[in-house]
């Protein structure tokens, strides 16, 4: 099952029950687990997919976390992943994000997978800082 049949993404959007996506269900439940409370939240999500991007939005929002749902062309992207408190890549660029581009404190949810020379890369660069975790702990990057 893989959630992408047009009743479950209508169903998605529209608040209903239904199968949704394994991977972005997996992202929401993760910050879950951690004790992330998403409502008013401000969540940025860098990549425009059916199977993740889109789907991940619409769980979020189902949260009532404040989404916006940015891509590779976005412009000014840096600025506009520097005002989330949580941050999801899953875009398909390998180490795309770097350091300047997140703002202290906030969590990171590295969903990029990248074949590259025989290597797995995240969308995330592996190099950025680890400021002083939020409660609770950051999550880091999630993913290869």
């Amino acid at each position: 099952m893989d959630g992408f049949h047009p009743l479950n993404v209508g169903r998605l959007w529209s608040g209903g029950e239904g199968l949704f996506p394994c991977t972005p269900l997996g992202v929401v439940r993760l910050l879950k687990h951690y004790g992330v409370d998403l409502k008013g939240k401000e969540v940025v999500v860098v990549g425009r997919s059916n199977i993740v991007g889109k789907p991940l939005a619409g769980l979020l929002l189902r949260e009532d976390a404040t989404v916006t749902l940015a891509h590779s062309k976005t412009q000014d992207l840096p600025a506009l992943t520097r005002r989330a408190e949580i941050l999801v890549v899953a875009v398909g660029r390998p180490h795309l994000v770097r350091r300047d581009w997140v703002r202290p404190g906030a969590m990171v949810v590295d969903v990029g997978v990248n074949r590259v020379e025989g290597r797995l890369l995240g969308d995330v660069h592996p190099r950025w800082p680890r400021w002083p975790p939020p409660s609770p702990p950051c999550l880091g990057a999630w993913g290869p």
